[in-house]
């Protein structure tokens, strides 16, 4: 029987119980199941008439399934937070249950809000409680569903040896009660952990049979994964060409199920495979949509999903106060990210590079394009970490002030000077904390002066070691001089770069005892003529 089939019985069977009754209630129930996925608003009507009835007879199992649904209609319409609230209500009703069906349900949903906004250990919990609740149950396919689900939340918490162990229950159940669907979801799974643990030879038979099932059945979420997980075994296998052909693939694929996280994990794959084959004009493209892609992510599903954060399972007026400095800091991740790779930044550095190519230069010409991909790459890499190496920092200031040596002929020089207590590989600050500061040297002091220009960039401990020192000197025309360059613009103009470091500062400073600190000198020779401009930054380790 068709699901038009199916309704049609459904509603004519409600207009047999047209009174308030525990049976009108249970139809209403099936008729909901099938509605939540064709007409939302039909869908709430439904909702609505099965909470009044069964409170009006005190139907305890007909309230409990009415706000599991009121949950579900929540979540499809992407509020988590009602979602959640639904289902912890529907978990105390039905988890009394004669149904151990309905028992399950929304404690499942409650972990699948928990997997949706990345409280992946929270859903491992409640998936677990689940398992220990079903083990004495008959094989049922809802088995093979809940071994899939904590093998997900193993795959998003970078575990695949205890993934691969729910992987293959999940995979045993499905070819016992010949689910299809099940075999291609447990096959892509068990092919993803194996690339994790690097064995992408044994990971592409278990792709190679849930890419046949998924192409014969139109599964076509399983099989963009598919796509995706060769894509990354041919990478490592270092069959780039092959490896392209499938991420090429995936690409559509991602965009008919609008799903940007996986176009954007796509996307860096292409990044890689032309950065591989050295072919750097590609590379510069890949990573203007990888850069483009990120923005909308962080701006759609990371912010919403942080929001919905506001309601921890336990604990709420805690958790919101954490969870709302969790989403600011994600936001001034994202506006460092746009502060590093400005288009002006871009556009000046890949003027220079046509120079070179324009006066014949192309030996030049291509090193410094391999060096602006990889500055690209680097910038992107740790735009979504806390704290990175000095090493890391000093390699982005290196490569993006070698960038920066096209703008001038011969007469810009810069050196990087670390003190001899300093440990680069030991020592951690937030990434892109300096860049900001170097730009504005070369910007605001450097770029107009005449003659000889020179930067220098100090690192050094304090003597406990608890904090360290950077000084960005130069050699410029001076803040009192640049200030009158730029006096004709707007007075309320403020540079995108400089506001978003001030942001992100305050944000790295709050709840902080230590905080870290910006101090502007102005140097002056022996004249008491304005010498240059020297910043020293200092932060706490």
């Amino acid at each position: 029987m068709s699901n038009n089939e199916t309704i049609e019985s459904l509603e004519a069977q409600l207009e047999l119980h047209n009174s308030k009754s525990k049976e009108r209630v249970d139809i209403i129930n099936q008729l909901v199941a099938f509605y939540l996925n064709i007409d939302l608003n039909k869908t709430k009507t439904l909702i609505d008439e099965e909470e009044r009835i069964s409170t009006d007879i005190n139907y305890q199992e007909g309230i409990g399934m009415s706000y599991h649904q009121r949950g579900v209609y929540f979540y499809l319409l992407g509020d988590y937070e009602n979602a959640l609230n639904f289902y912890l209500k529907a978990d105390i009703i039905l988890n009394k249950s004669a149904d151990w069906k309905n028992r399950i349900k929304p404690k499942a949903n409650i972990a699948m809000v928990y997997m949706n906004t990345q409280q992946y250990e929270e859903a491992l919990r409640i998936y677990n409680e689940i398992e220990n609740e079903i083990k004495l149950i008959p094989i049922d396919i809802i088995h093979a569903q809940m071994y899939i689900n904590i093998d997900a939340a193993y795959c998003f918490l970078k575990d695949p040896k205890n993934g691969i162990v729910y992987s293959q229950k999940a995979l045993q159940i499905s070819e016992q009660l010949n689910s299809r669907y099940g075999i291609a979801v447990s096959e892509s799974n068990l092919g993803g952990h194996l690339i994790l643990l690097n064995k992408p030879e044994e990971a592409l038979q278990h792709i190679a049979r849930s890419k046949e099932i998924c192409e014969a059945d139109g599964y076509t979420i399983i099989l963009l994964s598919n796509f995706i997980e060769y894509a990354d075994c041919y990478l490592r296998l270092q069959q780039y060409e092959t490896a392209l052909g499938y991420a090429e693939k995936a690409i559509p694929l991602a965009r008919k199920v609008q799903d940007i996280e996986k176009e954007a994990y796509i996307m860096k794959h292409i990044m890689n495979i032309y950065e591989r084959q050295e072919d750097f004009k590609n590379a510069f493209i890949a990573s203007r949509t990888y850069i483009e892609l990120k923005e909308k992510m962080l701006n759609n599903d990371k912010i919403k999903s942080f929001n919905t954060l506001q309601l921890k399972y336990e604990s709420e007026k805690k958790e919101a106060a954490l969870n709302q400095l969790r989403l600011q800091q994600t936001q001034s991740e994202l506006t460092a990210l746009k502060s590093q790779m400005n288009p002006h930044f871009i556009f000046n550095a890949l003027n220079s590079i046509q120079e070179l190519y324009t006066i014949g230069d192309k030996k030049m010409a291509n090193e410094q394009m391999g060096n602006f991909a990889q500055l690209t790459r680097k910038i992107l890499d740790v735009s979504g970490k806390q704290k990175i190496e000095l090493a890391e920092e000093i390699d982005i200031l290196t490569k993006y002030l070698e960038l920066e040596c096209m703008r001038f002929e011969n007469d810009f020089s810069y050196k990087i000077h670390l003190s001899d207590n300093l440990d680069e590989d030991y020592t951690t600050l937030p990434p892109m904390l300096i860049q900001p500061y170097v730009e504005n040297s070369i910007k605001h002091g450097l770029l107009h002066k005449k003659g000889s220009k020179q930067l220098d960039i100090y690192f050094e401990l304090d003597e406990d070691a608890n904090v360290l020192k950077c000084s960005v000197d130069d050699n410029g025309i001076g803040r009192q001089a640049s200030a009158s360059l730029h006096k004709n613009r707007s007075a309320s103009h403020v540079s995108f770069s400089t506001s978003a470091t001030e942001k992100r500062l305050r944000l790295l400073n709050q709840g902080k005892e230590e905080m870290i600190a910006v101090q502007f000198e102005d140097k002056e020779d022996e004249s008491g003529n304005t010498s240059g401009t020297r910043v020293i930054i200092q932060i706490p380790v």
